[in-house]
């Protein structure tokens, strides 16, 4: 398994704003960060916890040689959706669940990423298993991000005209998720030393099980990498610290 989410994780110090500096001085990054939409988060990167948690990202992957920015935002779906009046789409051509599909209250979450050659699997070009923890890590931000909002909106069946307000999962909302299946298809190079989007949304949700995909894509566009998942919420009192661990 990889991510594991826990939403009663204490808030990190927000550096957002020196991120958004560092990618608002990146042309496509710019445009895409006009899109008021979206909101600037605050994440976890390069804030180590004391207890270790997610210190791959917060402070493996945290340096000046590996990912030197990251930035993320998030899309929450409003009563009015001016998706066609803006002109502004997320950058590239997989769009996330449209209105009349909507799965969740988060949209989309999209992270911006800035890397450097330490995250290189071939010269200029990063290692297969660094996009795939990138995926997998900016997915686990969805779900966090899907379990704050408590609830999801979810089509009405035939014959009701109200839009049914159901828990994000068939378990105690509060409950810890971990990955429990992650999918990658390569479909191109993913470059180093340039900034990377990686935006992500919900599929679908199936009692403690919820579907998500993820792309990550350049400043043109193009999708290079593409990601699915199925997270599992544990069931209630149990946490990734009751499991039993095999000893060596």
């Amino acid at each position: 398994m990889g991510s594991m989410v826990d939403p009663t994780d204490t808030a990190v110090p927000d550096l957002s704003d020196q991120q958004y500096a560092y990618f608002n001085s990146v042309p496509w990054c710019a445009r895409l960060l006009s899109d008021k939409r979206y909101s600037t988060v605050p994440s976890r990167f390069g804030q180590p916890s004391p207890d270790t948690r997610g210190d791959f990202f917060t402070r493996t992957l945290a340096t000046d040689n590996t990912i030197v920015a990251c930035l993320y935002q998030e899309r929450r779906v409003n009563g009015n959706d001016e998706r066609l009046e803006s002109g502004l789409e997320s950058n590239g051509s997989t769009k996330p669940q449209q209105q009349d599909q909507r799965i969740s209250n988060v949209e989309e979450i999209r992270a911006f990423l800035a890397t450097a050659s330490g995250v290189n699997g071939f010269p200029g070009v990063a290692h297969g298993g660094f996009v795939a923890a990138v995926i997998d890590e900016t997915m686990g931000y969805l779900i966090k991000a899907h379990l704050r909002a408590s609830v999801t909106e979810v089509a009405p069946p035939p014959g009701k005209a109200k839009v049914t307000m159901v828990p994000l999962t068939s378990s105690d909302t509060t409950a810890a998720v971990m990955t429990g299946e992650l999918t990658i298809r390569y479909k191109r190079p993913v470059p180093t030393g340039e900034v990377l989007l990686v935006r992500t949304w919900v599929e679908k949700i199936e009692g403690r099980k919820t579907y998500a995909k993820a792309v990550v894509e350049d400043g043109e566009g193009t999708v290079l990498t593409e990601g699915t998942s199925v997270f599992i919420a544990l069931k209630h009192g149990k946490t990734p610290q009751t499991r039993r661990v095999a000893k060596i």
